[in-house]
């Protein structure tokens, strides 16, 4: 199967809605030191169409028409190719003539060349920035954060509600952004903010040891001695990350923004992932 259930990688702390994942690529080229994709998809560098997404039409057609879609949950569905291949494009139009709910996460800019079909649908898009000081170093393949935020101001401009993912925080890195970010994502038009802490597994950690050794070093025994193991990953201990996580809601709330927080087991104002912002769109082209 293509369309497949939303795999919470076994997480006690996951909230996520039902939703079924598509990833029409398989592979990523951004190179973002914290992934965590690429601890069990092998090649992980090498972008390439997904084995047997010629089938995605028959699997679409069998839905009720009641489905939310998440495009996508381990790949971004953005790649460079995609702006010859257009497979995410043709995936697209079907979810559209099959009336689904679609959730886009993503990374890329490319994703503007979908807004005619994103603004006629129960549609929202979660673009991920992690920082504006270090995005080149934390993936370095990947659009630059000030390309994203343009992005977001035309999607929120056409109709597109979009939400801002401010994930993974990570202390010493990125965490004095924080004010920042909600207050940039703000400005451009986005209505929510979906944050989360990084979570270690050994790949990203030998990743992110050797581009900021100083401070790994430095976080070494909170993830491993001080912190827990949740679902496969390491995490920091839970009144540091809620303490972090508590920043980036008084700062979406001061800027009148939601707040949500992805396998934190912290709260959050509405979703966890931002996918009720497709009931919004539904209401507006309702009326």
């Amino acid at each position: 199967m293509i369309l497949r259930p939303f795999d919470p990688w076994r997480s006690s702390l996951c909230t996520c809605p039902a939703k079924l994942s598509l990833n029409p690529y398989t592979g990523c080229v951004h190179g973002c030191l914290y992934c965590y994709a690429s601890s069990y998809i092998r090649r992980f560098s090498d972008c390439r169409p997904k084995g047997g997404i010629d089938r995605i039409s028959y699997e679409i057609a069998r839905l009720r028409g009641d489905e939310l879609i998440s495009l996508s949950s381990s790949s971004d569905p953005y790649p460079p190719m995609e702006r010859e291949l257009g497979i995410t494009r043709s995936c697209i139009s079907l979810i559209k003539r099959k009336s689904l709910r679609l959730q886009i996460v993503t990374k890329s800019d490319i994703v503007l060349r979908d807004v005619d079909l994103l603004s006629e649908m129960r549609a929202t898009v979660s673009i991920t920035i992690t920082s504006l000081r270090l995005d080149s170093r934390l993936e370095p393949g990947a659009p630059s954060g000030s390309l994203r935020l343009r992005a977001i101001r035309r999607l929120t401009d056409s109709g597109v509600p979009v939400a801002v993912r401010i994930d993974p925080i990570i202390p010493g890195i990125n965490d004095s952004e924080i004010d920042a970010l909600v207050e940039r994502a703000a400005d451009a038009g986005a209505s929510y903010i979906i944050s989360s802490t990084y979570k270690a597994r050994q790949d990203s950690w030998r990743r992110m040891s050797f581009a900021f050794p100083e401070v790994m070093q430095r976080l070494r025994p909170m993830y491993f001695e001080q912190g827990e193991r949740i679902g496969g990953y390491r995490y920091l201990p839970s009144e540091i990350r809620h303490a972090i996580l508590s920043l980036v809601r008084e700062a979406c709330h001061e800027h009148g923004i939601g707040f949500g927080s992805c396998r934190e087991g912290f709260g959050s104002d509405a979703s966890c992932d931002g996918s009720h912002l497709t009931e919004a769109r539904r209401r507006r082209i309702l009326r």
